[in-house]
């Protein structure tokens, strides 16, 4: 490959023959690779050169130009094989060429240039397809702010002024990478290849394997001398590899594989070494390790056959040798002396060259081992100062690279071959601790947990000071989600191994998922005092000062960092960018918004989020009531984006405009009608004006606004407006247009009887279709007018997918499932492609109680070959409204292990949520997304008090109560048998053995099948079969009211102003006989709301179960004495109950709630009781959900089969469509 000198002589040449003419003609040859991938053609190429006068031509490292008398100017790159060749000058190859290469064209040319002035071509050529050319439009002396230049670091020849002492000695020391791959990247330094780096190393005595931040001042000075050194004098000998002087080490260096191999002429050896993926050069006796090195890398000449069997690669395997900038290469340790005994430091790995993304990977774990050379360690136990034993130390140079083998195969979860070395070890060195620990922490990614514990315990027995079990044993805490644990652990490791920035890092993070703010503060100021040079960790101290709410530190941190810098970051660095805006957050958070505001306008200009810069202001302003300077900023944001409200409010705001004030509404009217007349398209400066108008404002606003989307047909129309409906007059406004466009289509004018616009052909629809929505809305329902107008519009357009699906909604409201499904269906096959119809159609077949359908329909847009097929990929996908509707779908049908099933399900996707934050501690702070990850830290402060948890909460503990009352509803079959006599239950049961038995034998032959084709999760692994599909273990626990709370606890933390929760929470508590967390809940539910039907029940059964208590300790009695007082000690429960009934006669469920205390109260009550409930389906306010929770008192009350097929018939005629009240 060309490097910096082989370029350079290209340049001069390209300056002494093409330099100051004019290109008379082009040849090219079309490459979609050569050019096609940077984005150019050979026909672009050939018509930009053409006719145009070359002016120079220059270099950036491996990179050239030519600069144009006017751009594009082409850049080039000549990859492995590419050159240029002259037509006449056949010596400007920088080799001897072979026979046959001086004809022309030349073989594998890309494109040729003739020249006008002499007639002399110039060829681009390439063999391998390698090389790239593209064309650059920019002004020439912009070309290196351009992309890829601007994305290669300082050529050492051309930006000496840059490549300084000092920067290359903040570059190292930036990173942890062995150097010759840091010198090979071009990121770093343009310009070096192979063979340059190999030879700047060389002359510098350093070996390529050391990590950069290992080396000293002085060793960075020799580094920098020869760098600048080799490269000044190959370019200017013009890469001639006969002129360079005769003790470089780039004459001697081509007998790898050779018998007599490659030595240097005062005998020297040259070995050759992998290092990064390439080959290097190295002179042992020269080039001396002073400092950790990588681990990658194998000295063919050193090793054992059968060591290097396990560590090598098999012969054909391939390795990936490209890492990204500032990735890690794998570790090896390397050797210390530490109190007589030989040890090797771990591998420290930074946060900045961990790996780029978020996705869980195998922690590195701080490892000791043997030096090869040592070979008279004894296998004796040896003795520690404190008179314990440490384990068996490895004897040799075998076991010594073994265990680092081991260490690799865990990292790179080869499991198998990891527990073979670590076997071969335990033969040798049976009570190896650190072995031991390696082995366990396999054994854990293998599933076996009880088995990898026994086996850490173990190793901590045989070596108790050895930080690698310590840390072993944290890890497997951490994986057990067991932070506390694993925390302990590792503070047991720091003591032992106080430097070691693995365990420290490990440490620090887990203080930050549970959010132990102290703890991760000294983790981190630790980290910053070992490791000043790396931004992250100044960055990680600073958001654990804020999120400790130390606001003061927190900034006080980032300024000092700062301060260290010599030169400023460049304007184009995103991470400082992003800094800079984090700072800016905490002064503001602080309070201190005018100095907020002052150093905002500092950073506005360099600052890279623009958008986020001029939010911030505008809200700066309108927060200091500089209010002028708000309307401008606000202002300036609506220009970058018309449809934004927040903009419109800010700018209502700084204008001082009132919506509630009468006096401002003729300004906002004129400010928003400003705004539309601006713009054709917009939709929010014509919308939002409807929020606050009234009158005949509010009707012409209206009307003009409905014929505009109602003209061109916009589905959403009605979804855009139902807000307004709020306001009742609104509504009748709205009401009335409408009925008045229908009444009057042919029109299609305002409401002056002018015409508005075009007449459209959808117009008509999209009236009829507005009505449907109309009437089937909640606040303006009529459904026997919406099902007639969507039969129209269905009339009129009969494979419309939305009205079919609003006739479905229709139906829903009905109550009639089973017609809604049906029509949904037909909805869906309308447009088998469209997955929200697809998935609303599973929805409303779940609301049918039709669960596999649901699951067929879903499974037409999963991935059904992986393990549990299409319920298993939407758990793969984490789809919690499937799931949840699913679970609801089941308990309906009281399958309550399916159901718990599926509850269970939500609560663990939750679990994950929590969990997952974990990656991005190092991840966000390591990609410089600081703002994000400090808002999602807060986002999972209150996961739980998401809607989707609540409900799948109250479900499930729901059902634990149910188990608690009945534990025989833990028998799946309970329901089966429950009405048979004993005769036919015995009967039944038989056949339904039989019957599980032949399932059972159906599903093993299934999964035997599956077994074959076993699927992988998102990490890669194979994923296991659920062990309890349907529930059941979950069914038959023994602790009900624990196992709720599981989902309880949560539920009342986050979710405290959700009544059904504290009812719930009661009832938990009550069974559990907790009276004083009984009587929380029911005062956290009497604030919520006094007049709750729930409540009143509770309330009754809490005063009559505590005054009937013996022997409650006397705090509880103290605590029930103060603060249950609204329904005293021995009061009349009946009368408190009458009239308690007498103050809500017109509410279905106060009544019902009445009733069922009456019948708490007194069990002869219940004939009255059933009539009393039948006869509240007479009343006006009762609902179809409120009805239903009547026929559920008639069975809790045990009402024979008459009573409540009566009330079903009296429901059904009351609501004739409801699917719930047919005859089953």
């Amino acid at each position: 490959m060309a490097q910096i000198a082989e370029v350079a002589r290209i340049v001069h040449y390209l300056s002494k023959h093409i330099v100051g003419k004019t290109i008379a003609a082009v040849k090219t040859q079309e490459d979609d690779i050569v050019y096609g991938k940077v984005g150019t053609s050979a026909s672009a190429f050939q018509k930009a050169m053409t006719g145009k006068k070359v002016m120079a031509a220059k270099q950036q490292g491996k990179y050239f130009w030519l600069e144009m008398e006017s751009p594009p100017h082409p850049l080039m790159h000549f990859g492995m094989s590419g050159w240029m060749k002259f037509s006449n000058d056949p010596t400007s190859y920088y080799r001897t060429e072979k026979p046959g290469e001086n004809e022309w064209p030349p073989k594998f040319w890309k494109f040729i240039l003739r020249m006008e002035e002499d007639d002399n071509e110039v060829a681009f050529v390439d063999a391998r397809r390698l090389a790239r050319i593209r064309l650059v439009d920019v002004e020439a002396d912009q070309m290196r702010k351009t992309t890829p230049l601007k994305e290669n670091g300082p050529d050492p020849v051309i930006d000496s002024e840059i490549l300084t002492v000092e920067w290359l000695t903040r570059k190292l020391r930036s990173k942890k990478v062995p150097i010759k791959a840091l010198l090979l990247d071009q990121a770093n330094i343009s310009g070096v290849g192979n063979w340059v780096g190999d030879e700047v190393l060389y002359q510098a005595r350093l070996h390529p394997e050391q990590y950069s931040n290992t080396f000293s001042d002085a060793q960075i000075k020799q580094l920098h001398d020869a760098l600048m050194y080799v490269c000044n004098t190959a370019v200017d000998l013009l890469g001639d590899s006969e002129k360079l002087p005769e003790n470089w080490l780039m004459h001697y260096r081509w007998g790898k594989g050779k018998s007599n191999g490659s030595k240097m002429p005062n005998g020297d050896k040259i070995t050759f070494l992998k290092v990064g993926g390439r080959t290097s050069a190295v002179v042992p006796s020269i080039q001396k390790k002073t400092g950790a090195v990588a681990g990658d890398i194998a000295e063919n000449a050193d090793e054992s056959e059968d060591v290097e069997e396990e560590i090598n690669p098999k012969k054909g395997s391939k390795r990936k040798a490209k890492k990204e900038e500032g990735e890690e290469v794998d570790a090896k340790p390397t050797i210390a002396s530490k109190r007589g005994r030989k040890k090797v430091e771990e591998p420290v790995k930074e946060e900045g060259v961990q790996e780029d993304s978020p996705a869980a990977k195998k922690q590195k774990v701080a490892t000791n081992g043997n030096s090869r050379k040592e070979k008279n360690v004894p296998d004796a136990k040896e003795e520690i100062p404190d008179g314990r034993r440490r384990s068996g130390r490895l004897s040799n140079s075998k076991e010594g690279s073994l265990f680092r083998s081991l260490v690799k195969h865990y990292e790179s979860k080869q499991y198998k071959k990891g527990l073979k070395a670590a076997e071969q070890i335990l033969r040798k060195v049976p009570n190896h601790g650190e072995t031991q620990a390696m082995k366990a922490l396999i054994l854990n990614s293998q599933g076996q947990t009880e088995e990898a514990f026994a086996l850490a315990r173990e190793s901590l027995k045989n070596d108790m000071k050895s930080h690698v079990c310590w840390h072993v044993y944290g890890l497997l805490y951490r994986s057990q989600k067991n932070y506390e644990e694993a925390i302990k652990a590792y503070k047991f490791a720091l003591r032992i191994e106080p430097d070691s920035q693995n365990i420290l890092r490990d440490l620090a993070l887990l203080q930050a998922q549970i959010r132990d703010y102290q703890g991760y503060i000294q983790s981190r100021t630790l980290m910053v005092q070992a490791r000043p040079q790396l931004r992250q960790n100044w960055t990680a101290l600073a958001v654990a000062h804020h999120l400790a709410g130390d606001y003061k530190s927190a900034e006080h941190t980032l300024v000092t960092y700062e301060e260290t810098l010599k030169q400023p970051p460049q304007k184009t660095d995103l991470e400082h960018s992003e800094a800079t805006l984090y700072k800016n957050t905490i002064i503001a958070e602080s309070g201190d918004v005018e100095r907020a505001l002052e150093h905002l306008r500092k950073i506005k200009k360099t600052n890279l989020d623009r958008t986020a810069v001029m939010e911030m202001e505008a809200k700066y302003l309108l927060q200091l009531g500089k209010n002028e300077e708000a309307e401008q900023a606000y202002a300036a944001l609506l220009g970058r984006n018309n449809e934004y409200r927040a903009y419109y409010e800010g700018l209502e705001k700084a204008k001082g405009l009132d919506r509630s004030n009468e006096a401002s509404l003729g300004e906002l009217k004129a400010l928003y009608e400003s705004y539309a007349e601006k713009s054709d398209r917009v939709d929010a400066a014509r919308r939002i004006p409807l929020d606050f108008l009234k009158g005949d404002d509010f009707k012409a606003a209206a009307d003009k606004y409905l014929r505009r989307m109602l003209n061109k047909g916009v589905p959403s129309t009605f979804p855009n407006i139902k807000t307004l409906y709020a306001d009742p007059l609104k509504k009748q406004i709205i009401e009335e247009l409408v009925l008045g466009y229908a009444s009057d289509k042919q029109t299609n004018g305002s409401i002056e009887g002018e015409t508005n616009g075009a007449v459209s052909d959808r117009f008509e629809q999209s009236v009829i279709y507005f009505l449907a929505q109309h009437y089937n809305y909640h606040l303006s329902r009529d459904l026997k007018k919406a099902m007639e107008y969507i039969n129209r519009a269905i009339e009129l357009n009969p494979k419309s997918v939305d009205y079919h699906q609003t006739k479905a909604r229709i139906y829903k409201h009905y109550g009639n499932t089973k017609k809604a499904s049906e029509t949904i269906e037909y909805a869906r096959q309308l447009d088998q492609k469209d997955r929200y119809i697809n998935t609303k159609c599973a929805k409303y077949q779940l609301r049918n109680n039709e669960n596999e359908a649901a699951l067929k329909t879903m499974s037409k847009f999963t991935r059904n070959e992986t393990v549990g097929g299409p319920l298993g990929d939407l758990h793969d996908m984490q789809c919690m409204w499937y799931l949840l509707e699913d679970g609801e779908a089941y308990l309906r049908q009281k399958e309550l292990g399916l159901a718990l099933k599926r509850f269970t399900a939500i609560s663990d996707i939750f679990d994950i949520w929590q969990d997952d934050q974990f990656d991005f501690h190092s991840f966000s702070l390591r990609k410089g997304q600081i703002r994000a990850y400090v808002d999602m830290i807060r986002w999972e402060d209150h996961l739980r008090d998401h809607p989707f948890f609540a409900r799948a909460a109250i479900s499930a503990v729901k059902i634990y109560l149910q188990l608690a009352d009945k534990p025989e509803l833990g028998n799946p079959d309970h329901n089966k048998f429950e009405n048979m006599d004993p005769t036919e239950r015995k009967k039944a049961q038989r056949k339904a053995r039989k019957e599980q038995e032949r399932l059972e034998k159906e599903e093993a032959e299934k999964k035997a099948a599956a077994n074959k084709k076993v699927g992988t999760g998102g990490d890669g692994e194979p994923k296991k079969e659920d062990p309890d599909p349907k529930g059941i273990t979950l069914l038959q626990t023994k602790e009900p009211l624990e196992a709720c709370l599981k989902f309880l606890t949560p539920m009342l933390e986050f979710s405290p102003k959700t009544m059904e929760a504290q009812n719930l929470g009661f009832e938990v508590h009550f069974r559990r006989k907790k009276y004083a967390l009984a009587l929380k809940c029911l005062l956290a539910a009497r604030e919520l709301d006094p007049e709750n039907p729930t409540l009143h029940e509770q309330t009754i059964r809490f005063r009559k179960a505590v005054d009937a208590a013996k022997d409650l300790p006397s705090q509880v009695t103290e605590v029930l004495k103060s603060s249950f007082t609204w329904l005293p000690a021995g009061a009349d429960l009946k009368s408190y109950n009458n009239e308690w009934q007498q103050k809500h006669l017109d509410s279905a469920p106060h009544l019902q709630s009445a009733y069922k205390v009456r019948a708490f109260l007194d069990p002869g009550t219940k004939e009255v009781n059933e009539k009393d409930i039948q006869k509240l389906l007479d009343l006006p306010s009762n609902t179809q959900e409120q009805a239903l929770a009547g026929l559920s008192c008639l069975e809790e009350w045990g009402s024979d089969e008459k009573t409540r097929e009566a009330y079903r018939e009296a429901a059904a005629g009351r609501w004739p469509e409801a699917t719930v009240f047919e005859k089953r």
